[in-house]
């Protein structure tokens, strides 16, 4: 149903996860744990796999926190997310006591918390929002919380990964060298890569950052994946925060 990162798992108090598409109840293409009703899926399945999901993760799904993602950088924050904010991440404190996350079918899922359990953050990270910065705009977030980014947990999702990436000659040019692949007839990006890199540049320690996962496009039984399946699937969550089911 989920996977959980060892480091991530280690704060007192934290909940959280990136599920997979297994142990629920959507049929057809959405089968069957599909977290997200964009592209068709029925709202009442839906709902019945956020409960089982929060079920599982010990935490009240009335407290889990989502946003419209459309590949910006925007960085809200979870007491100010209403049914029609626009924002790739959300961030929390413990004392609001709520469960923030992003929806994903091949874009990054990174989740962020400090070791003292203080502030999360859930981000989603495309290639748009890799190469708008996202990333280091929520870790920046999170500083003006009071949290320093060498004191920061992170933990990349389930994504597709380089070998299934393949790209046009504009979008890989907005990448670092590095992070492309030349050596097919077309580039391939290593988003993982990328996403790694912005998180130490950033501040955090790499032993502090973590893969969980494999590639979504190349395990059809794990993961929902737009690049391989196109619209009309279902929707990975990832998530973190405080709001156990005895909070």
């Amino acid at each position: 149903m989920f996977d959980r990162a060892a480091r991530l798992a280690s704060i007192p108090g934290l909940v959280h996860g990136f599920t997979d598409r297994q142990g629920g109840v959507s049929t057809g293409r959405y089968a069957s744990l599909d977290l997200g009703a964009k592209w068709g899926d029925e709202l009442a399945a839906v709902e019945e796999n956020r409960r089982r999901v929060a079920a599982a993760a010990g935490f009240d799904v009335a407290r889990l926190v989502l946003a419209k993602q459309v590949h910006g950088v925007a960085v809200a924050r979870a007491r100010d997310v209403a049914s029609t904010t626009e924002a790739d991440a959300i961030a929390c404190t413990r004392d609001e006591g709520v469960v923030v996350g992003v929806l994903t079918a091949d874009c990054v899922p990174v989740l962020l918390a400090d070791r003292a359990g203080r502030v999360a953050a859930a981000i989603h990270s495309g290639w748009r929002g890799t190469v708008a910065g996202v990333v280091p705009r929520t870790v920046e977030v999170l500083a003006e919380l009071g949290v320093a980014p060498s004191d920061l947990v992170a933990a990349i999702g389930p994504c597709i990964e380089r070998a299934a990436f393949e790209v046009g000659p504009e979008v890989a040019e907005q990448f670092a060298a590095a992070h492309v692949d030349r050596s097919a007839s077309r580039p391939h990006v290593d988003l993982v890569a990328a996403i790694r890199d912005q998180l130490v540049a950033s501040g955090v320690e790499p032993t502090n950052v973590e893969r969980v996962g494999g590639c979504t496009h190349a395990h059809p039984d794990r993961w929902f994946s737009f690049r391989r399946d196109g619209a009309g699937i279902g929707q990975m969550l990832a998530f973190v925060g405080f709001a156990r089911a005895d909070y």
